[in-house]
């Protein structure tokens, strides 16, 4: 495993001050419409193209160019995506959908943080005296849900953006680390999110999020305020919840809410876009291409000890700077892919940023919220097993470049664990039913993140190929077969 010294979080930008409450071109051998024929269609390519919509456009109004385009590779279709979107005369311009970047903009929000500490010293026989320090920091969010009657707002953050173990304030002419905050588990307990073009300035000395930023106009940011309903160190997730702003999160109201993608069919080379509060100076966007689809980081745990915590992310070339940690990695289609939340800063390295995949995520705050009366934390359900990749191998799927891995058990369960008796040391695993869906397992990946979706008393089916034959076993999970992440 390589281990990136170097990585940082890349929300934790602080402001600290004393005592202030502050894409090779592809011949195409037959175009889709020429497939239609050959399949039994009647009529012109206009005809054809206008049957893709149903006869008043209702009937195809939800179907997307990426079915057809499948559609069209079973049928014989030997061509690029780019290719059969140029068969059918349609022109993608990646670079400059506006549009698209607009509504992920207005699905990212600049999150504000303030934190305070208390220290009291000892400063004569029987005198003490009690200094309070202050720091704000600044990051980024995605709005996940909406809820326009309500005029509310779910938001995904980091864990690291809301909480602190530390901070660094002046204090006698001297620069000194203060540890811990006054305030529960170091989570900020001053929070506030702001729409894209609404935060030009921000200190912890806040009470309601409106800074002046202009003594003589008045000007002012407008902050909502937000509190953390769950969160896990483990995972760097954490979500909040918005007070009530019909202005942005209203039935008319600018807030979109993300639209998830699949990050586990993300593809390396794909453009991506990275939107957040770079360097606290406001939402911006960045470009560049997915460089890994999934690898690991090891890095020190956000409460400052000597924990190190391993994630799994995706790589991107896409600018990632100090604030973006929160905030959204968008795929060209405009879907979020994933959680931006570090980068190397190794001398020697250029480029390199990361984001927790989507899906994962996904997965994360669904538990999370199903768990939010009982203070939000993740309960992940385990079998008691390691797993191993036995082979692994890239393959091209309906035009994208995928890793397949052939993954199986790498150790055999003790008894108590929910899969004793039941998977044994060299099952092959094939696939998983959770909740009557079915999941082919061929990443390592897979299985321990789908865990994350199954609750108490739910029962799931593996299928593992075992001494060459087929077979199939239900495991059923209660409650002392699931760990605690908060």
């Amino acid at each position: 495993m390589k281990k990136i010294w170097k990585t940082i979080l890349c929300g934790a930008l602080t402001l600290t001050t004393l005592l202030s409450l502050t894409a090779c071109q592809k011949e195409t051998v037959i175009n889709a419409y020429d497939i239609a024929v050959k399949n039994g269609f009647v009529g012109t390519e206009q005809e054809w193209l206008q049957s893709l919509h149903g006869a008043d456009g209702d009937d195809g109004k939800d179907l997307k160019i990426e079915d057809v385009y499948a559609w069209a590779k079973e049928q014989g279709f030997d061509g690029t995506y780019q290719d059969f979107l140029q068969s059918l005369g349609l022109e993608v311009n990646e670079d400059n959908n506006t549009e698209t970047i607009a509504k992920n903009i207005t699905s990212t929000v600049e999150i504000c943080c303030g934190f305070t500490r208390t220290v009291t010293k000892t400063v004569g026989w029987g005198q003490t005296k009690s200094t309070t320090y202050a720091s704000a920091s600044a990051g980024s969010g995605v709005i996940y849900n909406i809820n326009r009657q309500a005029g509310t707002a779910t938001i995904i953050t980091n864990y690291h953006v809301i909480y602190s173990n530390s901070m660094t304030v002046l204090d006698g002419g001297q620069y000194q680390k203060v540890s811990g905050v006054d305030q529960t588990n170091g989570i900020s307990d001053c929070i506030y999110v702001y729409p894209y073009g609404e935060l030009n300035a921000f200190s912890s000395g806040d009470t309601n999020g409106d800074t002046v930023l202009d003594g003589e106009r008045g000007d002012k940011s407008h902050g909502i305020p937000a509190r953390v309903i769950g969160g896990a160190m483990d995972y760097d997730i954490a979500i909040l919840e918005t007070s009530v702003n019909t202005e942005y999160f209203g039935e008319s109201g600018m807030a979109n809410q993300a639209e998830l993608g699949d990050s586990n069919t993300a593809t390396v080379g794909e453009k991506v876009f990275a939107v957040g509060n770079a360097n606290g100076m406001g939402i911006s966007v960045t470009s560049g291409a997915l460089s890994v689809e999934s690898e690991y980081i090891q890095m020190g745990k956000t409460d400052g000890s000597n924990t190190a915590v391993r994630y799994r992310v995706m790589r991107t070339d896409a600018p990632i700077n100090h604030g973006n940690s929160g905030g959204g990695l968008y795929n060209a289609q405009g879907k979020l892919i994933g959680i931006t939340n570090a980068k190397n800063v190794e001398d020697e390295t250029d480029n390199m940023g990361y984001a927790l995949p989507i899906t994962q995520v996904k997965y994360l705050v669904e538990n999370m919220l199903d768990n939010r009366t009982l203070g939000g934390y993740v309960s992940k359900a385990t079998l008691g097993i390691t797993t191993v990749i036995n082979s692994s191998s890239a393959k091209m799927v309906n035009g994208k470049l995928t890793i397949v891995e052939e993954c199986v058990v790498g150790s055999t369960p003790e008894a108590g664990n929910a899969s004793y008796n039941k998977l044994y040391y060299g099952d092959i695993l094939k696939s998983a039913t959770i909740k009557g869906v079915n999941y082919p397992l061929t990443r390592n990946f897979y299985l321990p993140e789908l865990l994350l979706t199954v609750r108490n008393g739910e029962t799931i089916t593996i299928e593992v190929i075992r001494g060459g034959q087929t077979e199939s076993v239900e495991i059923t999970f209660s409650s002392n077969h699931f760990v605690k992440y908060s």
